[in-house]
């Protein structure tokens, strides 16, 4: 029984798969999802719908799945075009962040299915604790309060919400001190939001960077494009023993070349 925590997918299912498979993924482990599984990349509706009906996945709302939220409408119905979605956020979800992506997946579903998503993430939390062989960790996607950890998002205002899914040591434009993360050692914060590759001063590789009580695990699975990136992809943390798995988007890449090879010699 191992506990696995995995941040920022953004839609990249296959790296999922991937990493699940390394590390030997199975129903006695538990899995937390630190948000942003969606946006930017094919899949990330899949991703969601895998967390969603599996009991040992947990998700925690990134700011991609509040922009999403934030974007559609509650009852599961659809505008025509993607630039009649209803929510406040709906131009900066489709049009800045890549959730023209994600609306596109889930047009596709029935209107049953967009209503049970909706409102499965609307009682997601934005942060929770966990503890492995007697470490003490703190979950979330970037930032927290601590009175509102496992709160769910329904019961939280937008601004709240919105500076707990936002802010981060790691960007200038919303940033906020390390020390409120430093403030509760001995616990340990596992976040993503950023990639390591930005916060990491040292970056040399895809693995996760380790500053103070912080551990960073978004491996860059937002760079989408860049599908020979050796340093960019997915980043599976196992928190019994700090192992971490990888997918790269290079390898990501060579793994699907070989499907494709494998399928077409079975034509």
């Amino acid at each position: 029984m191992s506990t696995y925590v995995i941040s920022d997918l953004h839609g990249q299912y296959n790296i999922f798969k991937t990493l699940l498979e390394k590390a030997d993924f199975s129903d006695s482990d538990s899995l937390y999802m630190l948000g942003d599984a969606i946006d930017r990349g094919p899949a990330g509706i899949r991703i969601l719908q895998q967390v969603k009906n599996s009991p040992n996945m947990h998700f925690l709302l990134g700011n991609h799945e509040f922009m999403m939220l934030n974007a559609v409408a509650p009852d599961g119905s659809v505008p025509e075009t993607v630039e009649d979605l209803p929510g406040s956020d709906a131009r900066l979800w489709t049009l800045k962040n890549g959730g023209d992506k994600t609306f596109n997946e889930y047009l596709n579903l029935k209107e049953e299915e967009r209503i049970e998503l909706v409102q499965w993430l609307s009682t997601r939390p934005l942060s929770t604790m966990v503890t492995v062989k007697d470490e003490t960790y703190l979950l979330t996607h970037s930032f927290f309060q601590t009175e509102l950890i496992d709160i769910p998002y329904c019961r939280l205002d937008y601004r709240t919400a919105w500076a707990i899914v936002w802010m981060t040591p790691y960007r200038d434009d919303i940033f906020v001190s390390p020390g409120e993360y430093a403030a509760i050692a001995p616990c340990r914060v596992v976040l993503g939001h950023v990639p390591v590759y930005v916060a990491n001063p040292g970056f040399s590789g895809l693995a996760p960077f380790f500053d103070g009580n912080i551990i960073d695990i978004d491996g860059g699975c937002s760079s989408h494009r860049e599908t020979d990136n050796p340093n960019k992809g997915g980043i599976l943390l196992r928190l019994d023993d700090m192992t971490a798995f990888t997918c790269s988007f290079a390898e990501n890449k060579e793994n699907e070349e070989k499907s494709n090879g494998i399928n077409l010699l079975q034509q």
